[in-house]
């Protein structure tokens, strides 16, 4: 909304004491004779564990927050030159295929935890996200834009697939962000469009919405589709903030999300007096107008969580505060009106879950002398349907990354296994395999490699005698690690987790390029997905003098290889196929892969591959050559035989989209959020917003679109 300034999520600290609602006409006036703002701390993040408050000195808290956080704003943007513009001034292998039910399904961390993606799949029924970027458009000037939407597909006894409705959940929504499938009820997160603000200030301010957050929302809808034909929208709920990551265990759907309060018409703080009447107006305002609402279909706002329902880090004092909330949300899917929440009154980035356990992670970011000082928090707890209980939780040094961060992590009885990254490229990485057990209200460091024993390095040493070598992918499965780290080459490394006190190294196995992800198939093999790299590349950090004329040429492009694990002292890589010049969504979302196990042990894959390609054209009067760029995707289909040293890829083929026209609007359409569903030897292929059949022994046969 215009006229409303938008408060950053940041750290922050707490203030004096204030109730609730129920805030008395005494404390009330202490406030309005306030002569100056009392002296608070300086926002930080939180590391300590949780403990539950009540309700006061959370809206305390909170408030504290607030408040810090526009007034950290104001003395930065009052350092601001107004002469200069805002531009210039600075997811264990586990999925249930292996139940052998005959047809894939979502790819999943985790047995027993679902996880949302654009497609789900029942055996016969096809739940599908249509995007509106991949949705055609129409030449007509007043036709509507198109809409997201629900679109189900039936399969019949014969593989064929026909269309029986098309939904739209949420005329709110910008894109579906996931789909859960729990019986006759489809869940569907959607992200809302959120739109930049500009602030009220001062006119001589040059301050403009980019240094202020949108206002953010999500919709949650369940959709009754026990009837195919004519699908129903039963629950809406309209959430104020972003998701962060949700899961499904059983009938119980579990949403992170985050909310950054903010104040109408708070105006910018230039002098004391100004500072002043802020903090007297965040003060005494009402708490619900600080915590994260959601609306039903009907137009009624709740508040998403009860303050009496949160928690402050251990060590809060009535002089911190911290203006993000973080709230986990539960919904069950077979009563849809039993919502509930707790929160977190702090900073959280990701989420990793069990059947019986939820993490909460994040990282603080620091600089002293230059150097960055990366510390990450955890918090862990127990979850029993819509029962969330607060266990414990533990800070170490360094990060978990962005891409793939949940895959760091793994539980196995009590201990949580979770490997962290410190440093950079320049300077030198640490790399760490930590476990940590709960005693008490802390997640405790019990277990690390490198240790004393065991001194070596994760990623190799450079000449410079440092780790150069990022993380590129890490997989758990069982009591084993696999860790993928690269430069110029690819190290997998199999670490034995078995005894806690022996943690090392087992074996390394160094190859060109890297993995992605990691897919165990068994005690014995593992699947790696991601680009082969030619080695002999320049590393623009250190200059290569080799002469490497004479080297193997390197064919660049997406990889697949099989390793053989079965000895952890000596991986193998058994063999490997290289989709030259492409990339597959793979390695940045394991949705994007198929995977089914066959009832004679084969294992079958399915990922896309994106590739651009060129044709020279010639122009026949003047001689003249221009190069033509074409966008080629494709589902690309492996199988792996054998089960130990005997084993083997092998390349069946690929389908391939194919259109009636070639208009930009379908030749252009990109890969990322392709899918493929397998079904016994029939194979649906989704592209856009399209689905092609065709079939495993000869994929090239394809009919659609659908």
């Amino acid at each position: 909304m215009l006229g409303k300034i938008i408060l950053l999520l940041s750290s922050f600290s707490l203030l004096v004491g204030c109730g609730s609602d129920s805030k008395t006409n005494e404390s009330a006036v202490s406030i309005e004779e306030l002569k100056e703002v009392p002296s608070l701390n300086a926002m930080s993040m939180a590391l300590t564990p949780l403990k539950a408050v009540n309700a006061s000195d959370f809206e305390q808290h909170l408030k504290n927050g607030v408040y810090l956080n526009s007034a950290q704003q104001s003395e930065f943007f009052t350092t601001v030159d107004a002469s200069t513009s805002p531009s210039e001034s600075s997811t264990a292998a586990s999925d249930s295929t292996s139940k052998q039910s005959g047809y894939s399904s979502t790819i999943t961390q985790e047995a027993g935890v679902d996880e949302g993606d654009r497609i789900k799949y029942d055996g016969e029924y096809m739940y599908i996200a249509n995007y509106q970027y991949y949705q055609r458009q129409t030449i007509e000037e007043e036709a509507p834009s198109p809409q997201t939407s629900i679109r189900i597909l039936q399969r019949d006894p014969q593989g064929e697939v026909s269309e029986l409705s098309t939904t739209v959940v949420s005329t709110e929504a910008s894109s579906i962000k996931s789909l859960y499938l729990n019986k006759d009820k489809l869940a569907v997160l959607s992200n809302i469009n959120n739109y930049s603000i500009y602030s009220t200030m001062a006119a001589t301010s040059i301050v403009s919405d980019m240094f202020f957050p949108m206002e953010q929302s999500f919709s949650l809808s369940l959709v009754d589709v026990s009837n195919k034909m004519t699908p129903s929208v039963t629950t809406s709920y309209t959430m104020e903030g972003s998701i962060i990551d949700s899961r499904r265990v059983d009938d119980v759907l579990y949403i992170v999300s985050s909310f950054s309060p903010y104040v109408e018409g708070l105006p910018f703080a230039q002098s004391e007096a100004d500072k002043l009447d802020n903090y007297k107006k965040v003060f005494l305002s009402n708490i619900s107008h600080f915590l994260p609402q959601y609306t039903d279909a009907q137009g009624n706002s709740k508040s998403l969580v009860d303050p009496s329902n949160c928690f402050l880090p251990e060590t809060t004092t009535d002089k911190d505060g911290f203006n993000g909330i973080v709230t986990l949300t539960t919904i069950d899917l077979t009563k849809p009106d039993s919502l509930s929440s707790i929160c977190i009154n702090t900073q959280i980035s990701g989420l990793y879950a069990t059947p019986t356990s939820v993490y909460l992670y994040g990282t603080d970011y620091q600089y002293e002398n230059d150097k960055s000082i990366e510390t990450s928090v955890i918090h862990k707890f127990s979850i029993a349907g819509q029962e969330i209980d607060y266990v414990a939780s533990g800070t170490l040094d360094g990060r978990f990354n962005w891409q793939l961060s949940n895959l760091r992590f793994s539980e196995k009885g009590d201990d949580l296994r979770v490997v962290t990254t410190q440093g950079d490229r320049r300077s030198g990485y640490e790399h760490r395999v930590n476990i940590l057990s709960p005693i008490g209200s802390e997640l405790t460091l019990v277990a690390q490699l490198p240790n004393a024993t065991y001194p070596e390095k994760i990623g190799k040493l450079s000449e410079k005698g440092i780790v150069q070598e990022d993380i590129k992918s890490v997989r758990f499965f069982d009591n084993k690690a696999y860790i993928v780290t690269f430069l110029n080459t690819d190290p997998l490394y199999v670490i034995d987790l078995s005894d806690k006190d022996q943690l090392k190294i087992n074996g390394a196995l160094e190859i060109p390029g890297y993995s992605s992800y990691l897919h165990p198939i068994s005690e014995n093999l593992l699947v790696g997905i991601g680009q082969n790299v030619d080695p002999n590349r320049m590393n623009f950090l250190e200059l290569d003098t080799k002469n490497n004329s004479d080297s193997t040429p390197i064919i660049e492009g997406a990889k697949v290889s099989l390793f053989d694990v079965s000895n952890m002292n000596n991986p193998l890589e058994i063999h490997s196929i290289v989709y030259e010049n492409g990339y597959t969504p793979v390695e940045f979302d394991y949705h994007a892969l198929t995977y089914l196990k066959t009832e004679d042990n084969t294992h079958r894959f399915g990922l896309p591959v994106e590739r651009w390609l060129t044709d020279t054209v010639v122009d026949l009067e003047t001689g003249n050559k221009t190069d033509v760029w074409s966008l080629d995707n494709s589902l690309q289909l492996i199988e792996v035989t054998g089960s130990n040293a005997d084993a083997n890829l092998v390349e069946i083929g690929s389908v391939k989209p194919v259109y009636s026209t070639n208009s930009s609007a379908e030749v252009y359409i990109s890969g990322w959020d392709d899918r493929a569903i397998f079904h016994g030897n029939d194979i649906y292929y989704l592209h856009g917003n399209s689905i092609w059949k065709s079939f495993w022994h000869t994929p090239d046969l394809t009919t659609g679109p659908f």
